[in-house]
């Protein structure tokens, strides 16, 4: 099946479940490293914490609808709208981990999040 020039409700939903699923990922390794040692091996006390697992759970699950997002929408339309990650990976780090972002980064978010919406918008179904 030949992904469509538009982006479909369905990509756009699958779309926000992978964006949502990898910020979250993101911080399940964050948090799950932090609780790591380093005292011994660090890649083995790493596999040791459930939050990492978590993080691996839901890569897998994420990969599975990016799957269903390719199968529905054209890359060049999906994959600008998934670097939405680049904004929800670091406000997750601020909220969840107390994480400081600094206006810079703030600003490149919010630039980020702009070219997201011009992307999607162009490619949305009419």
């Amino acid at each position: 099946m030949e992904a469509s020039a538009h982006l479909t409700l369905t990509a756009l939903g699958l779309l926000a479940f992978c964006v949502m699923a990898e910020s979250v990922q993101q911080t399940c390794f964050k948090a799950g490293s932090n609780r790591a040692g380093a005292d011994r091996n660090p890649v083995v006390d790493a596999l040791t914490q459930p939050l990492v697992w978590a993080g691996i759970a839901i890569w897998a699950m994420e990969t599975v609808a990016w799957i269903f997002v390719l199968q529905r929408a054209p890359l060049s339309l999906a994959y600008p709208v998934m670097t939405l990650t680049y904004v929800g990976a670091p406000l997750a780090g601020m909220l969840v981990l107390g994480e400081q972002l600094g206006r810079r980064q703030m600003a490149g978010a919010a630039l980020v999040a702009g070219g997201v919406l011009c992307v999607a918008f162009s490619g949305l179904a009419s």
